[in-house]
């Protein structure tokens, strides 16, 4: 897909320090302990959709910071309440900021992984990622609107730390070996390996986007010192 760069990835990191400082004053208890914990993975209404998860990039486990809600347009025509189908790729793109390099769902298909393997654990709950989704063109009417399945995230740029839309694309894993295969090498070569030896199946574009930037080596998910 063709890239789109808008912003400098210095400015808008600096807004997202800002803007997770902005939640800690709104919401002293989340500093404190007593609202939901930084990194606020798993969302929820005093995360402001400001939060972090871990990512799999190139052989590392990197941090993501979010702090944007997702972006799913129709058509294609979608089933679900978010609007987000599988199986067909965006015919609008988000209205503002950069669209990049995708990031991949990892979703695990007839087995549980090691919840320590996942980076969104909680089924239908990892911030600024949608709740349900059509999976119809992947498994039939059964999947109108499904509960976005726990999972984990792979990238393969980091693309110069800025925040960015990202094209969301999913590639389910057949079993725990894979998963594992996977979870080990930390890559998207790992991945495209996977689908090609037959343990996951084909990816499947989506027409959703999410939003967020890898962190630099000076941010901190828990916010600024």
């Amino acid at each position: 897909m063709t890239k789109f760069r808008l912003f400098g990835p210095v400015s808008l990191g600096l807004l997202l320090i800002g803007a997770v400082a902005f939640a800690l004053g709104l919401n002293p208890g989340l500093a404190a302990g007593s609202g939901p914990p930084l990194p606020c993975r798993d969302g929820g209404d005093d995360c402001i959709q400001i939060g972090f998860t871990d990512a799999w990039f190139n052989g590392e486990t990197v941090q993501l910071g979010f702090s944007h809600h997702y972006f799913c347009a129709q058509p294609p025509h979608s089933n679900a309440l978010s609007g987000c189908e599988a199986g067909e790729s965006a015919k609008t793109l988000p209205p503002s900021g950069p669209v990049v390099s995708n990031v991949y769902l990892l979703i695990p298909v007839g087995f549980t992984p090691p919840e320590s393997t996942l980076h969104c654990p909680m089924t239908g709950r990892c911030i600024d990622q949608p709740h349900t989704i059509d999976l119809s063109r992947l498994i039939g009417p059964s999947g109108q609107s499904v509960i976005l399945p726990a999972h984990s995230l792979v990238i393969e740029d980091e693309e110069a730390f800025q925040s960015t839309w990202w094209p969301m694309v999913l590639v389910r894993v057949k079993n725990l070996t894979a998963w594992n295969t996977i979870a080990a090498a930390k890559n998207i070569d790992a991945v495209d390996a996977c689908q090609m030896s037959g343990d996951c199946f084909e990816e499947n574009d989506t027409n959703g986007f999410l939003f967020f930037q890898v962190l630099g080596p000076d941010m901190s998910p828990q916010g600024p010192p």
